[in-house]
């Protein structure tokens, strides 16, 4: 086992530690499941992945359905998808590790997709790229990520079919 900035790495390559400090095998507890495993249990990691995988596929269409009666509807789309792949990306954090560089982390891995989704679309015919979607993208990842983790009564909203399914 060794220890790469502070996080434990396995000799098998296995994630069993990944977010926990490096610290002695013996101090760690054998019942403090990686949090990759408790991911993977739970299946959380499918509703990011499903929904950047919509995104892309999305963004290699030429024409992308959207109403023509919402001004600016592009914009609004954009902070609102990549809002809630913010909050679900988020969501994969324990609670006892969210803090300002967890939430920072969040919202420059979703603007760093949102920069490679814009991209993608130069290569698109009839796509453009356009800096006001990867502002919208950055501001829909900042707005939900800091409002999922500050305020109860969303993040509550957002958590209420996890407990369900956990009864």
């Amino acid at each position: 086992m060794t220890s790469v900035r502070g996080f434990l790495i396995e000799p098998d390559g296995s994630d069993g530690g990944f977010f926990l400090p490096a610290m002695e095998r013996d101090e760690r507890s054998q019942s403090t499941p990686s949090i990759w495993h408790s991911i993977r249990a739970r299946g959380q990691i499918l509703y990011p992945v499903i929904l950047a995988i919509g995104i892309v596929g999305l963004s290699g269409t030429e024409n992308p359905p959207a109403p023509g009666f919402v001004p600016s509807f592009d914009k609004l789309a954009h902070f609102c998808v990549y809002g809630l792949l913010a909050t679900l990306v988020f969501r994969l954090i324990p609670q006892t590790s969210k803090n300002w560089r967890s939430a920072l982390l969040v919202i420059v891995a979703v603007s760093l997709f949102g920069l490679s989704d814009e991209i993608h679309q130069a290569f698109t015919p009839g796509r453009s790229v356009e800096f006001a979607d990867w502002v919208a993208d950055t501001l829909g990842a900042f707005v939900a990520v800091l409002v999922y983790w500050k305020w109860g009564a969303y993040r509550n909203l957002m958590e209420t079919g996890r407990r369900r399914k956990q009864n």
